[in-house]
C-alpha cells in the first residue's frame, strides 16, 4: 500500500478518469454505457481467467471468491441495466445509486489495492482498470445530468439500498463460508492494519463501524447537491 508501484497506479488511473471525463462530456449515455459494457466485458473476463481453480473431479470453475458480489462488482449489472435498459423510476435509481457508490466505492478500492500493485500480474491491471473505468462513468453520470442527487430522498434511498444489499451479503458470506469469501469486507477488513477498519475490539464493532463509514461517506457525497439545491430554491423564493 503507498508503495511506488501503487502511486504510479494511482497516476494512471487519475489520468485516465479526467481524461474519460473531458473525452466524454458530450456523449449520450447510450455510448458512454457501451464503452463502460466494454471495459466491464473485459475486466471479467480476465478476472475468471486468471481465478479458475482445478475440480476436485477434474477440469477447472471459478474460484467463489471472484464470484461478482463484491459492491463495485455488482455494479456491472447496474451499467448493463443503464446501457439497455428502459428509461424510468427504476434506471433513475439505479443512475442515483451508482453515481455515488462508484465514485467512493472505486476511489476506495484504487488507494486500497486488495490485488496488488504487481505490474507483472493480471488481477492488478484487472483491478485498477476496472475501477477508474467505473470511477469515470460514476462521475459521467453526474457530470452529464444523469443522477440526480440534491434530494433527501435520493440520500434515504441510496442509504436503503447500501444496507440492504450489506444484509445480504451477510447470508451469501454465511452460504460460501467455506470458500472464505469476504463479500462487501464484511468478514474482514479488505487490508491488515488500517487504522480504522480493523478487528481489533472484535467483528461487532467492525461491522458497526464499517456501517457508519457508509453513512457518513454516502451523507457527505450529497451534502453538497443538497446545499446546492436549497440555494437554488431560496433564490427562486
Amino acid at each position: 500500500m503507498f508503495t511506488t508501484e501503487h502511486f504510479i497506479w494511482i497516476g494512471l488511473c487519475a489520468a485516465f478518469i479526467v481524461g474519460m471525463c473531458i473525452f466524454s462530456r458530450k456523449w449520450s449515455l447510450k455510448r458512454a454505457g457501451l464503452v463502460m459494457s466494454a471495459i466491464c466485458l473485459v475486466s471479467e473476463i480476465s478476472k475468471m481467467m486468471s481465478d479458475m481453480l482445478e475440480s476436485p473431479g477434474g477440469g477447472r470453475h471459478l474460484d467463489p471468491r471472484s464470484l461478482p458480489f463484491h459492491l463495485c462488482s455488482l455494479m456491472i449489472f447496474v451499467v448493463l441495466y443503464l446501457t439497455f435498459g428502459k428509461e424510468g423510476k427504476a434506471r433513475r435509481t439505479l443512475a442515483n445509486f451508482l453515481a455515488v457508490v462508484g465514485t467512493l466505492g472505486c476511489f476506495c478500492a484504487i488507494l486500497i489495492p486488495t490485488n496488488g500493485t504487481d505490474f507483472t500480474r493480471i488481477p492488478a491491471y484487472q483491478c485498477f482498470v476496472y475501477h477508474a473505468g467505473l470511477m469515470w462513468f460514476s462521475i459521467y453520470l453526474i457530470l452529464s445530468g444523469q443522477a440526480e442527487l440534491g434530494r433527501v430522498k435520493t440520500l434515504a434511498i441510496n442509504l436503503g439500498v447500501l444496507l440492504a444489499l450489506a444484509f445480504v451479503m451477510l447470508y451469501i458470506n454465511g452460504a460460501l463460508a467455506a470458500y472464505d469469501t469476504n463479500f462487501f469486507y464484511l468478514t474482514r477488513p479488505p487490508m491488515e492494519h488500517l487504522p480504522y477498519l480493523n478487528l481489533d475490539r472484535g467483528w461487532y464493532v467492525y461491522f458497526l463501524r464499517l456501517l457508519l463509514l457508509g453513512t457518513v461517506l454516502i451523507t457527505l457525497f450529497h451534502l453538497p447537491f443538497l446545499l446546492y439545491e436549497r440555494r437554488k430554491r431560496e433564490e427562486k423564493n
